[in-house]
């Protein structure tokens, strides 16, 4: 506990310095950082997360669970309950599986074992980040873009079978006294948890876009501030690697996701404290079995991409409202302390 409050008391040193020495490239990254929640994160994710949220808060029938469950637990050994939290969080970016995840830990479906073992391999870019954000705008190409999700899918999903056989802690979900809500609560605490975790997203997106910025105007070693990128956050990394990387190194890099989103995902998942070492393991396990997928699919099904590409180049494939994307995002806001007041109320 020392140890952790004494990084932290660090971290806020240092970012207290960079603001007064580095404040120029600091605001310039954020700025930046908030136009890529604007052009790309929200649009890719906040759906997604409302899916995710509304999924585990409903009850799937019995008819549809004996159907599903021997499957479920042949490939993953999870109930059938887990089977759209997977599918969702193939699909809908780095937080829809975690959202599910937490929703069905929260109601008693999974075990806190459970439970991370899902997170190991439901943690995935997404289709649009891949597709649009990466393929698209980026690169040029969405063909990329879609090898680029086959790629990360397979994987995951190969991680997820694999890992099925590691023990659990703990063999019985605890029994929470599940009650469902009605169809307008769960959709109106869906849209609410799913703003709250958006503001988050942004919040993270925009801090670590700042200190990428002001390692970008001090680092001089191209190598060194690719790499740090690519570890840091994913969509600056994905940016800085089109035309210095391959392929298959973007998948990787899109896999593995950045610290960036790394705390994004311990900050949801603090309920059952999901464990750093593992999961930072099983993140790199993921881009390197990405990395070897998409060079497999290529092999046989080769992708033109362009040498080289500034991301702004292509920028005009994610126009938008900068006042309507504000407005968005304060409603959100609003939402959220007016649905904290009313449980203060009550």
């Amino acid at each position: 506990m020392k140890k952790n409050g004494f990084a932290a008391m660090l971290a806020g040193i240092f970012l207290f310095a960079a603001l007064f020495v580095f404040s120029e490239e600091f605001i310039k990254g954020i700025n930046t950082g908030l136009i890529n929640c604007v052009r790309i994160i929200i649009p890719s994710l906040f759906p997604f997360l409302i899916a995710s949220s509304l999924t585990g808060s409903g009850d799937m029938p019995e008819r549809i669970k004996r159907l599903f469950d021997p499957l479920s637990r042949f490939l993953f050994r999870l109930p059938a309950e887990c089977l759209p939290a997977i599918i969702i969080a193939q699909t809908g970016g780095y937080l829809a599986g975690a959202k599910a995840v937490q929703t069905l830990y929260s109601n008693g479906t999974l075990t806190q074992s459970s439970a991370e073992r899902m997170m190991y391999f439901c943690v995935n870019a997404g289709l649009g980040f891949s597709v649009n954000a990466v393929g698209n705008a980026m690169l040029c190409s969405r063909e990329a873009g879609r090898v680029i999700f086959a790629s990360l899918c397979i994987s995951s999903l190969i991680t997820g079978i694999f890992f099925r056989f590691t023990p659990d802690n703990n063999s019985a979900a605890v029994n929470k006294g599940r009650l469902f809500p009605d169809f307008s609560a769960a959709v109106v605490g869906s849209v609410a948890s799913a703003s709250q975790a958006m503001l988050t997203v942004c919040a993270f997106t925009a801090l670590f876009s700042g200190v990428c910025a002001v390692a970008d105007s001090r680092i001089k070693n191209e190598t060194a501030r690719l790499i740090l990128f690519c570890l840091l956050e994913v969509t600056n990394g994905c940016a800085a690697a089109v035309g210095k990387a391959s392929l298959p190194v973007i998948a990787a890099v899109c896999a593995f996701g950045g610290v960036c989103v790394h705390l994004q995902i311990f900050s949801l998942l603090r309920e059952f404290g999901l464990k750093k070492l593992p999961f930072c393991t099983f993140r790199l396990i993921h881009a390197a079995s990405a990395y070897a997928v998409c060079r497999l699919i290529i092999y046989f099904h080769p992708v033109e991409q362009p040498v080289f590409l500034s991301f702004s180049q292509n920028a005009a494939a994610f126009s938008f409202s900068a006042p309507a994307a504000i407005s968005l995002l304060l409603l959100c806001f609003l939402l959220i302390l007016d649905l904290d007041n009313s449980r203060k109320i009550c």
